[in-house]
């Protein structure tokens, strides 16, 4: 009886010891794999890592940065959920203090510490990343810069859901998604996605505000400010990008608590025409 007893005390004790073991080795995969989920550039492996990720985006980071060592665990989170990502959305880091690297930051212009880019189409495309630096606002942000530069709405309510009354929207109306006025708007899209939200549909009634006719090709910027939309419709390239810049700068600003008007007044004050200001 004595020795079942310590037979049992044995295996016991074994099954605790394993299952620790087991615990600590998988807690040390995990870890494993977290860092393994950003990839490691430098001047040497950079092109080939544009080859051969199409979407792909880049952190230029300094050991000795503080911002940069605050960043480093949210976006191994972030690399590690959009791995799985359907196509997988790629995160990856160079060390642009290292001497070997120094040239590579200097052609992505590099001035501080972390700047992170969007490379697209093996470099043919480069902009700034500008979503939030932490893990959960890092998926939402890059799945979205990942998609369609405009979504197509097909009704009034993902109309009245994508718009909103807090941000700049906007929308292109097209008699047909094919044409000059059409893919003028796309080419437009992809060159201001990380600034602004595009969306394009067929049928003008779906469209808030519709107190004039629209008749397409047209376009309608919302606003949260000023008259709350502006009107377009020439599609020359440079006009269109100049007129989304210019209309969606408020004329007056006004300071609020509401961290959505934050984004707003700051391009009101980096503009020229700056004027008006209203606490």
């Amino acid at each position: 009886m004595a020795m079942l007893r310590w037979v049992t005390l044995a295996l016991i004790l074994f099954s605790v010891v394993s299952l620790c073991k087991s615990e600590a080795e998988a807690e040390a995969e995990t870890e494993a794999e977290g860092g393994e989920a950003v990839l490691t550039l430098d001047a040497n492996n950079f092109a080939e890592a544009l080859s051969s990720h199409p979407f792909i985006v880049v952190e230029f980071y300094a050991p000795w940065c503080g911002h940069c060592k605050r960043l480093a665990p949210e976006y191994e989170k972030a690399a590690a959920s959009l791995k799985n990502h359907d196509p997988p959305i790629v995160l990856a880091k160079v060390d642009a203090n290292e001497e070997t690297n120094k040239a590579l930051a200097s052609e992505y212009d590099v001035k501080g510490f972390p700047t992170l880019k969007i490379i697209r189409k093996g470099g043919a495309s480069v902009q700034d990343y500008k979503g939030p630096r932490e893990a959960d606002g890092i998926v939402k942000y890059l799945k979205k810069q990942a998609g369609p530069a405009s979504v197509e709405i097909k009704s009034s309510e993902e109309a009245t859901s994508l718009i909103g009354d807090k941000k700049v929207f906007i929308v292109g109306v097209f008699s047909t998604f094919e044409g000059e006025e059409y893919t003028n708007f796309t080419t437009v899209t992809e060159t201001l996605r990380s600034d602004y939200d595009f969306g394009h549909t067929s049928d003008a009634t779906i469209i808030p505000l519709k107190d004039s006719p629209i008749n397409p090709p047209f376009i309608r910027l919302f606003k949260p400010f000023d008259e709350l939309y502006s009107d377009s419709q020439d599609f020359n390239v440079d006009s269109l990008e100049k007129f989304v810049e210019e209309a969606s700068t408020p004329l007056i600003a006004v300071l609020t608590k509401d961290p959505d008007s934050h984004a707003h007044v700051i391009k009101f004050f980096n503009s020229p025409d700056a004027k008006d200001t209203r606490f």
